[in-house]
């Protein structure tokens, strides 16, 4: 809803659903990085105490 409560039209939502798509796929890609990163993290300190 708009800052004085009236509905949004319909171009309004479009622009704000493909806002939301834009932070779902920037938020996504975030997490897929980070659980590779951790995961290469583990690989490398596994490594290192097996030596």
């Amino acid at each position: 809803m708009s800052p004085d409560n009236k509905p949004m039209t319909p171009e309004e939502q479009k622009v704000y659903q493909a806002r939301q798509r834009q932070r779902a796929t920037i938020m996504g890609g975030l997490l897929f990085f980070l659980v590779v990163l951790f995961y290469l993290i583990t690989i490398v300190k596994i490594d290192a105490s097996i030596q």
